[in-house]
């Protein structure tokens, strides 16, 4: 029924805006894209990918990446445009926009292991036909809400329909559906969906307030459902595979947002509050199934705020984040704030979200991560999942060509009780476990070598605390990584 209306109102949409009269103006077709070459350096990783990365006293790694992206900018008349964007994929992995130097061993004089995907291809039609702009846009796009700390799909993408008016020039109000996953065609019970509520107001032209409401429904997936296999690990762990579907009976989730940016008085800022509410419905007899078992009610919740101020020639920042954790692993409250941040992939295909290192590429404090792509939950690009950050940092430009910005982070886990419960368990003993994540610090050099030419580097060192060593035993080894490339667009 809500796909129904979803069509319903978009048809609906259409039909107003036949009263707009179409452009005289030939198609302006834009091609552009982007080139971006990056030389990559680990120290004192397990991994870059995978789950449970965690830092070890260990060799140094590194490599180089190409990602290439090419796009296709058609306004066929004012209020009609389609755009389309291709991107490289390592072994045609639906998670990847880059390819590696010399991968997969085809030798010298050989084409790169790369496909070409589509990242973004959609169509977007806008006019006035209801008396206030409006518009649609269908198609895969990048996909967030707010200031990003809930939803954010920018990577890769989603398949959405977007709807919106404007009935003033300051205030927004926009409504979507969005397909999280699809299993069978013919089958319901295996779909993800995603239903969003949008309303943003422009106080004057520096400052804009919002909300938003994500609704995540299914009647029988929950993507991080794992089963037993029946099989172990050579250390006598059983061996957890993805659950068919369906594996619950029922998914009602959803997120309330609040959040704000502008300028003050010379002070930048911005803030985010997220509420989560609903349930997850496990099935009466889940067989094999060993996540999840239980009725999970979500009673997560996140705080964000970050400000800023130029001094001449140097810009200064703070900020401050919390997103909450779960203190009772036996409960079926899932207090652990739930995040949509994109694939658990390679760190190589990962955005920055605030961390170079943590979330990015070691096993983040994320203990539930149950709505997350992963099976068994996200350990990697969980956002602040059960994370509290810390930030300081400043941007400067010392010349008109370079700009240099360092940041620091002090880390904690927001609650260590689920996590402790879980590895009391699996001991047979009282386990305690530090809060301290520890502390990072992250540079960003770019220097423009020429027009839409830049070289940049990115430098960070994270030393783990405790949190590390309790929860995994893991060598408290500080991790260091770089990156550095070319970035060219045309």
């Amino acid at each position: 029924m809500r796909k129904y209306l979803a069509v319903l109102l978009g048809a609906l949409l259409i039909l107003s805006f036949a009263v707009t009269a179409f452009a005289e103006d030939k198609t302006d077709i834009t091609i552009g894209g982007k080139i971006l070459i990056r030389g990559w350096y680990w120290n004192n990783v397990s991994g870059i990918s995978g789950t449970n990365v965690l830092p070890v006293d260990g060799e140094s790694a590194s490599t180089y990446s190409t990602n290439v992206n090419l796009t296709v900018d058609a306004k066929v008349a004012d209020n009609v445009r389609g755009f389309v964007e291709l991107e490289t994929a390592s072994g045609g992995s639906a998670n990847s926009g880059l390819f590696y130097w010399g991968d997969k061993g085809y030798g010298y004089d050989s084409k790169p292991n790369a496909s070409i995907l589509i990242r973004q291809a959609w169509i977007q039609y806008t006019g006035a036909g209801l008396g206030m702009p409006a518009g649609i846009k269908i198609g895969h796009m990048p996909i967030s809400v707010g200031e990003k700390q809930f939803l954010n799909n920018e990577r890769f993408g989603d398949d959405a329909i977007l709807v919106w008016i404007d009935p003033t020039k300051e205030f927004h109000l926009a409504a979507g559906t969005v397909k999280l996953s699809e299993g069978s065609v013919l089958s319901h019970t295996d779909d993800l969906d995603g239903y969003v509520l949008i309303a943003t107001y422009a106080l004057d032209k520096d400052n804009t307030i919002g909300a938003n409401w994500v609704w995540a429904h299914s009647d029988g997936n929950c993507p991080s459902s794992v089963t037993d296999s029946g099989e172990t690990d050579d250390d006598g762990n059983p061996i957890l595979v993805p659950s068919a579907s369906p594996n619950i009976d029922k998914l009602n989730f959803h997120n309330v947002g609040l959040h704000a940016k502008g300028k003050v008085a010379g002070i930048t800022y911005a803030a985010e509050a997220d509420f989560q509410f609903g349930k997850l419905e496990a099935l009466e007899d889940p067989g094999d199934i060993v996540f999840p078992t239980s009725d999970l009610k979500a009673k997560g919740w996140a705080v964000m705020a970050k400000l800023g101020y130029q001094l001449d020639p140097v810009n200064i920042r703070a900020a401050f984040a919390m997103g909450s954790g779960d203190d009772d692993a036996t409960d079926e409250d899932c207090k652990e704030f739930q995040t949509l941040q994109g694939p658990d992939y390679g760190a190589t295909a990962r955005l920055v979200h605030y961390t170079q290192i943590y979330e990015r590429t070691v096993r983040t404090a994320a203990a539930f991560a149950a709505l997350t792509t992963k099976p068994g939950g996200n350990t990697t690009n969980t956002g602040i999942a059960n994370t509290t950050y810390y930030n300081l940092g400043f941007d400067v430009n010392p010349m008109k060509e370079l700009a240099i910005s360092i940041d620091g982070f002090l880390l904690r886990a927001t609650e260590t009780g689920a996590i402790e419960d879980i590895l009391s368990e699996a001991a047979g003993e009282s386990v305690d476990v530090s809060k301290s994540l520890g502390w990072e610090i992250d540079s960003k050099i770019s220097y423009k070598l020429a027009k839409n030419l830049n070289y940049f580097i990115e430098a960070a060192i994270f030393k783990p605390g405790n949190f590390y060593k309790d929860a995994f035993g893991a060598e408290k080894k500080t991790v260091t990584q770089a990156v550095h490339g070319l970035s060219l667009t045309f």
